[in-house]
């Protein structure tokens, strides 16, 4: 493991500060759940999705849900999509896609582009997974027909936030 030089003092409750500089590079958020392991001498943090946890349900769920509605869905934590019913080659989502999903309105997007190979330009809308009081995911619905998408895509979210919460 190579040694970058930063050296923290752990609090009275036990706390150690992450530097700014490496939250951004790892894209860790104020507020985020991190796993802590360890071996030998070592501890390591590791970004915890509740999306991704829930992987089998979450795979599960997308496919009745397609098969029942025949609509394409998408399914994302805060990195990584999680579950399509389309093959696609790229599974991350570009950052700035998240924080524009995260901080605007959604309502008037004629476009999606969620990073340089996957880009929605048809009828779809977005539900946010909000878990534990701060998004952990995005479910994505979109169809060719000109259907009313967005009590799909909040049902959707809605049945993944119940079983993250659960679990």
């Amino acid at each position: 493991m190579k040694n970058t030089g930063y050296i923290r003092n752990i609090d009275g409750s036990g706390r150690i500060s992450i530097p700014i500089e490496l939250r951004k590079k790892f894209k860790v958020q104020e507020g985020e759940a991190l796993v802590i392991n360890h071996n030998d001498e070592s501890i390591i943090l590791t970004k915890y999705s509740h999306v991704a946890d829930n992987k089998n349900f979450i795979k599960k769920s997308g496919d009745k849900f397609n098969l029942a509605f025949g609509y394409n869905v998408i399914i994302t934590d805060l990195d990584d999509i999680i579950y399509s019913n389309k093959n696609f080659e790229t599974t991350k989502v570009s950052e700035k896609t998240i924080n524009d999903i995260l901080n605007r309105d959604l309502s008037k997007l004629e476009e999606l582009k969620l990073n340089k190979e996957i880009t929605i330009k048809n009828n779809f809308k977005i539900a946010k997974i909000i878990s534990y009081s701060r998004v952990t995911g995005i479910v994505i619905v979109y169809s060719d027909k000109d259907d009313d998408l967005e009590k799909h895509a909040k049902f959707l979210a809605d049945v993944i936030n119940s079983k993250i919460e659960i679990t």
